[in-house]
Formats: structure tokens, C-alpha cells, sequence
């Protein structure tokens, strides 16, 4: 969610950039220091990825049938660790006080980038309330994109501090000029996503209001947010790869105003929008529908009791497997749908060791889920037994210790129940059997680490 944002505007600054003054010469300035960290990013993922395509030829002594190890992917939450610690290097020393104009948004970015999100939130006020006009270099048009870029940052640094009222006052606030900017045109739906799962998160975790009232909210924003994608997609004038994002997030917030509007009984608008999303949205593009209805049902789940699974075996982890989801209740549970055959489940099976090594003897549990479906990673057409011992193979290949609850073929109950679209998908529950959190990203597990050690923390 909010990768995808910060990737939007990573464009936007690169198109910004053609037309702005080559900082590169300038020293000791934030613009500087945040070129480095956009070059030093680069260039670790060029070599992550040439490493991987590396490991995929076939060594010396194979043959000539042998069949290339896939590539696979570089975990790119690593690669934003390693960004992350880069970023607070460059970043020390410098001072908000200290800074105006576009450095002072460069400095932002790299607070930003850094992940001192506080710091970020300082810049961009700053910026923002002061004179934009006092940088002589920047034309007017690109001082306006400059403020709406400064504007989509603060807001997203100020949900990640959890400053949800000021983040709906900036975004809610005088139009935005970000016409001569398709980037940060296509980022402000997803800003009204991330501030209603942002609500959403605060009436489910600290009631910090009744949730009517923060459902109504929720439903008045995703409202208002898929209406703004809906004008955009309409109007035509986005590349490509932003009209696929402005999409997803168009369906996303549809469905999250739908539910939201029945969660607080305004059945009227939930049926209105519901109908226009499923017989006018999806003409133009069909495979949009299952991810409405995957989101919807998703978005229906979050704060309610999750629902027992429909399991023909379990494979046992190192204790003995659960009769059903309703015994490992008291506990924090990650439930991972998943497929032998899912190359990002490779790099999230390290994790979910880590997970489940760090948090042993604290209340966590994962449960694998997952169902038959005629192959493995390896083989394809197996008989239901083979498709057993496949998954007690790869179980002990990967070295994970925790239970499988394997589903009948073709059986999409489960996917069904909790608004599972692909794999790797993580439903994270509380200790009171109530879903918190669907991460259907692969990726972003630290932010599931977090939410974790929040759960654990709850009494």
C-alpha cells in the first residue's frame, strides 16, 4: 500500500527532476543526499537481480536436458532494510530549521526514505507553511507540482505516525494542483485507501471512538476516494502502469465503502454503490470483478470472528495439529494461504521461520492453509496421496515446523471465507479469534512484524 504510493512518486519526482536544476553538483544539501540513496538503491537491485539470473544457469556439469533453477525474485523488504539504514546515514547531521524551498521537500524524502516519518512530518509543515516562492530556481508550474508532491508525503508520513486528523484535513483541504503531474494524480485515491484502513486499523485496535462513528467516516472517505479514481480512470490521461494502480485502488475503496456503509447500517448507499461497481465498473476490464469481490469480502471480515476453516487433513507441525482454527483460541494466529507451487512463497517461508522462532512460547501460532490441486512445485498430475507426500516433503525441505490444513480440490471454500485471491495470502487474527489484518502483498513483513508484536502485546 504504501510502497506502491511512495513508487508513484518516486516517478513523479523523476519526471520533476528532467525539468529541475541539476542538484548532483550541489554539496552538503538534501537534494544530494537523496540522490545518493536513489543511486545506491539502483544499483543494489541490479545486482540482486543479475545475481538471481546468475543462479538460474546450469553449472558445468549438467546436462544438456537439465532445466534451469527458476529466477527468483530479490526479497525487496530486504532490499528496504538496506535502503532504510543507507538513507539514515545520509540523513544525519542535517536540520529542518536549517533548510527552505525544494531542499527542504528533498530532505523530507529522505527522512522519508529513512523511515523517520516524525522527522518527514516536520519538513513537509515546514515547507508547506512557509513561502514556496522563496526558491528562485523553480518555475510556477513546478513549484505547485513540488507542493502537491510535499502534500501527497505529509500525509502518508502522517498516517504512518498515526496523526489521522491532521491527515484528513490536508487531504481533504484546498483542490490540489496535480494536472501537469500524472503521478501524484494517480496517488491521491490511494491516499484515501490508506487513510480508511488507517481508521479502520484505530476502531479495531484502540477504540479510541465508537466504530460507528469511524465506520461512517471509513465509508464517507472510500466513498469520496473511489468517485476521485473513477473521474481519473474516465478521464483517460494515465500511463499505462498508473491506470492499473488508480484501478485496483478504484475496486479496493468500492468495496471498503460498501462494507463500511453496511457495517453502520446505511444500507441504501451500500446497495447503490454496490450495484454501480459491479455493472459499470468491470465492462473494460472483467478480471477487476474477483478482485471487487475478494476485496469486499475482505473488507466484511476485518473485525469480525474469522470463520473456521473446511480441512479434509492437517499435516502436524511439531506439536500435534489443531482439531480446528476455534482450538488455538488465546493465541495470536497468522493463517498463510499458500501453494507449493507460489515462487514468492519462497522468500516468505524464511520468514514465517523467523516469525515462529522469535515469537516461541509467546502465544503465536501459524497455520499453513492450503488445498489440492493436482501438482507441487516439482510435478504436475498427482494423485491425491502423491500430492500429500509432496506437501510433507516440501514441509520438511523448508524446514517448517508449523501445521498445514489442506483443503479438498477445487474446494474454494476457504479462499471464499476470508476474500483470498492468490497466494501468498496473510490473515493475521487476535487472541479473541478476531481478524486484524489481510496482507495480500508479498512483502511489506516487517509492517506484519509490527502488527504481531502488537497482538502479542494485548491482553
Amino acid at each position: 500500500m504504501r510502497k506502491r504510493i511512495l513508487l508513484l512518486l518516486q516517478f513523479g519526482l523523476l519526471l520533476t527532476c528532467v525539468a529541475l536544476p541539476d542538484s548532483r553538483a550541489q554539496s552538503g544539501k538534501p537534494s544530494q543526499a537523496l540522490n545518493h540513496v536513489n543511486e545506491h538503491r539502483l544499483k543494489l537491485l541490479e545486482t540482486l537481480y543479475h545475481d538471481a539470473e546468475r543462479s538460474s544457469y546450469p553449472s558445468s556439469g549438467a546436462t544438456s536436458g537439465s532445466v534451469p533453477t527458476p529466477v527468483i525474485a530479490p526479497d525487496l523488504d530486504e532490499v528496504d532494510v538496506a535502503i532504510k539504514k543507507f538513507a539514515t546515514e545520509q540523513a544525519a547531521g542535517f536540520k529542518v530549521k536549517d533548510w527552505k524551498g525544494e531542499e527542504l521537500v528533498r530532505l523530507g524524502e529522505l527522512y522519508q526514505t529513512a523511515e523517520q516519518f516524525a522527522s518527514a512530518v516536520e519538513a513537509f509543515r515546514a515547507f508547506l507553511s512557509g513561502d514556496s516562492k522563496s526558491d528562485s530556481n523553480l518555475l510556477m508550474s513546478q513549484g505547485k507540482r513540488l507542493k502537491s508532491n510535499a502534500r501527497t508525503r505529509l500525509i502518508l508520513s502522517l498516517i504512518e505516525t498515526e496523526q489521522l486528523d491532521e491527515a484528513e484535513k490536508w487531504l481533504e483541504g484546498a483542490e490540489w494542483v496535480v494536472a501537469e503531474n500524472p503521478s501524484l494524480l494517480a496517488a491521491r485515491p490511494g491516499l484515501y485507501k490508506n487513510l480508511a484502513i488507517a481508521l479502520r486499523d484505530r476502531a479495531v485496535y484502540d477504540k479510541v471512538a465508537t466504530p460507528a462513528d469511524v465506520f461512517d467516516k471509513i465509508a464517507t472517505l472510500s466513498d469520496k476516494g473511489y468517485k476521485l479514481a473513477n473521474s481519473i480512470v474516465l478521464s483517460g490521461d494515465l500511463f499505462p502502469n498508473l491506470l492499473e494502480a488508480t484501478e485496483r485502488n478504484q475496486v479496493t475503496l468500492a468495496a471498503m465503502a460498501v462494507a463500511s456503509y453496511e457495517r453502520v447500517g446505511r444500507k441504501r448507499e451500500a446497495d447503490e454503490l454496490n450495484e454501480k461497481a459491479l455493472k459499470l465498473d468491470f465492462n473494460r476490464h472483467p478480471e477487476l470483478s474477483a478482485i471487487y469481490e475478494s476485496e469486499l469480502a475482505a473488507s466484511r471480515l476485518i473485525g469480525t470472528s474469522a470463520p473456521e476453516l473446511e480441512v479434509s487433513r492437517w499435516i502436524e507441525g511439531k506439536d500435534r495439529a489443531p482439531k480446528s482454527l476455534n482450538d488455538l483460541r488465546g493465541n495470536v494466529v497468522l493463517l498463510n494461504f499458500w501453494a507449493m507451487w507460489s515462487e514468492p512463497f519462497v522468500n516468505l517461508s524464511p520468514r514465517l521461520r523467523g516469525f515462529q522462532s522469535k515469537y516461541a512460547g509467546k502465544g503465536f501460532e501459524i497455520v499453513g492453509v492450503t488445498k489440492l490441486y493436482g501438482r507441487s512445485d516439482t510435478e504436475e498430475f498427482l494423485s491425491r496421496d502423491q500430492e500429500f507426500k509432496g506437501l510433507q516433503n516440501y514441509k520438511a525441505r523448508h524446514q517448517l515446523t508449523y501445521p498445514f490444513a489442506v483443503g479438498k480440490m477445487d474446494d474454494v471454500t476457504n479462499e471464499e471465507r476470508y476474500g483470498v485471491s492468490g497466494v501468498p495470502t496473510m490473515i493475521l487474527i487476535d487472541r479473541r479469534g478476531v481478524v486484524r489484518q489481510i496482507n495480500r502483498v508479498a512483502g511489506e513483513y516487517r509492517k506484519l512484524e509490527k502488527q504481531i508484536e502488537k497482538l502479542l502485546g494485548e491482553k
